[in-house]
């Protein structure tokens, strides 16, 4: 019979959670300064913007895949970056922990384990809160009549594997030569020629085959400088830059879905919706509805979420 045990440390202990919400914003949208009495985690999905944060602080850039947890007690300001179409996942919550310190106010480029995490998160967000208007500017989190069991203590639960997560990959060996397993410089230098021949033929068929003859390199070797540093296979990737360009082709002009599909290379508008609601968890006409502009009302957004996966490269936000 045990009459006794160790108690467990709590490097971590969310106490409380103020928003979480998803944003999608057009190339010109500027969010003045606001002031928050907690933590605020900052995750750009695609896109790219500028944070203001504190008035003695350089503004942060911060590019698609990147997060920045901003410290309590600060007022910021958001802005999109020039020709860019940024969103963006934020969530606020209250941490006494004195570790929090090690990861406020610096960037930290998300892995494809930490996008799961942050994923997991926001489903359970969607599942657990609906938003009600606080006052004519802003929306305050309300407990959803049926959430589902747990789901409050999954979200402080996923938010503390992400910032162990964090610590142990990025501040615990931050002494060592290396933070983090890095491809060789010439397999860095290939998977960049790599994805920018993608680039320029994201309107094509693109096959493994014609990639490994394109850069002599065998199947095994291209899909594991991929794995190793995306998280995806070499094909996988390719499609998610193809979604990612039909959704900002989406975000950035008035055409017709069939006119993109077309534009794109997909062989009809219904493999091309197949394709969108794969990645993206919703069909691209219903994504095309769900645009936030920036001059329609820029509060928060609910989150939308149901994506199994984890974050992708260029989209994961689902219904």
């Amino acid at each position: 019979m045990m009459t006794g045990g160790l108690r467990l440390k709590r490097e971590f202990d969310i106490s409380a959670i103020s928003s979480l919400y998803f944003f999608e914003y057009k190339s010109d949208f500027i969010f003045k300064s606001e002031y928050h009495d907690c933590f605020v985690l900052l995750y750009v999905e695609t896109g790219s913007c500028e944070i203001s944060h504190g008035q003695k602080t350089d503004p942060v850039s911060l590019s698609q895949g990147q997060l920045f947890i901003q410290a309590p007690d600060t007022c910021y300001s958001f802005r999109a970056s020039s020709k860019s179409c940024p969103t963006l996942f934020a969530c606020g919550f209250f941490c006494n922990s004195p570790q929090m310190s090690l990861l406020t106010d610096r960037v930290f480029c998300c892995g494809k384990k930490e996008q799961r995490i942050l994923s997991l998160l926001a489903e359970e967000g969607q599942e657990s809160f609906s938003p009600g208007l606080k006052n004519k500017s802003s929306y305050a989190l309300e407990r959803r009549f049926n959430q589902p069991f747990g789901g409050e203590q999954l979200i402080g639960m996923y938010l503390e594997m992400l910032f162990i997560n964090l610590v142990r990959q990025y501040v615990s060996f931050e002494s060592s030569e290396l933070t983090r397993t890095l491809l060789s410089e010439s397999d860095s230098v290939l998977l960049k020629r790599i994805t920018q021949y993608y680039q320029e033929h994201l309107t094509e068929q693109v096959t493994v085959s014609q990639v490994c003859k394109e850069f002599s390199i065998g199947r095994s070797h291209l899909q594991r400088i991929f794995r190793q540093e995306t998280g995806f296979g070499a094909m996988e990737y390719f499609s998610q830059m193809r979604i990612g360009a039909a959704k900002k082709m989406i975000r950035e002009n008035d055409k017709k879905l069939t006119e993109i599909a077309e534009e794109l290379g997909y062989t009809s508008i219904h493999y091309f919706s197949r394709q969108f609601k794969k990645i993206t968890g919703m069909a691209p006409s219903r994504y095309q509805r769900t645009l936030r502009t920036a001059t329609s009302d820029p509060v928060y957004q609910q989150i939308e979420l149901d994506n199994k996966e984890g974050f992708l490269p260029d989209s994961s936000w689902q219904e």
